[in-house]
């Protein structure tokens, strides 16, 4: 059960701000606290949807407050700037992802633990095209503190998919580096949800085949 809420979360994480949008909208039954966090997890949502469509270049912070609803002076009042925003956004769904996979493949052997953690992985990003170009794809060309967070993040994803086998931290990386590149390469070509998922079957018969060879 734990393990289903985590996922539930993970998928929901970019759409608080929905929810929050369902709240009475008069002011007087908002708290300021709430509000708050609304504009934020809009601006968070925003940021995502204005890099995966016009790239991390080209996005601007007239997108993010067009797409979120807000004023300049909010976006201000949150963030320093667009780099800002973006890996706060990156932060935020790179944990949210984690937590969830953390409670993937609690059971049977280890291959069949390797594979639905690598299985929720793949379909993780296939769930959300968005999230998955902005955070695989433009987080390349988003600067050296960009590149510092995903150095982090590859190395921290590359522990909690294949922590538990024989596979040296090299190998580990260079398998999740692997997968990543042709996810990459598939946004890039402009697939979907639906042809994103369609690499879940040969990305795990490759992940099966590589830990073998390591171990």
């Amino acid at each position: 059960m734990a393990s289903s809420s985590r996922k539930r979360r993970v998928r929901s994480t970019v759409r608080l701000a929905e929810v929050v949008r369902e709240l009475p909208r008069r002011s007087h039954d908002l708290s300021a606290t709430t509000v708050r966090a609304s504009q934020r997890w809009r601006m968070l949502e925003a940021v995502t949807e204005a890099v995966a469509r016009d790239g991390y270049a080209a996005a601007s912070v007239a997108d993010v407050i067009a797409i979120a609803g807000v004023s300049r002076k909010t976006f201000y009042e949150h963030f320093d700037d667009k780099e800002d925003c973006f890996l706060t956004a990156y932060d935020v769904m790179s944990a949210r992802f984690a937590e969830a996979l953390a409670g993937v493949g609690a059971e049977g052997s280890l291959e069949e633990r390797m594979e639905a953690r690598i299985r929720a992985y793949l379909k993780g990003l296939a769930r959300e095209p968005a999230m998955a170009r902005a955070f695989v794809v433009e987080v390349l060309g988003a600067g050296p503190r960009a590149l510092a967070r995903r150095e982090r993040v590859t190395t921290k994803f590359a522990e909690l998919l294949l922590g538990e086998t024989n596979a040296d931290p090299l190998l580990r990386r260079a398998i999740i580096g692997g997968i990543n590149d042709v996810v990459a390469a598939a946004l890039l070509g402009g697939a979907d949800g639906a042809r994103l998922v369609a690499l879940v079957a040969p990305l795990t018969a490759f992940f099966r085949r590589a830990v073998a060879g390591g171990a």
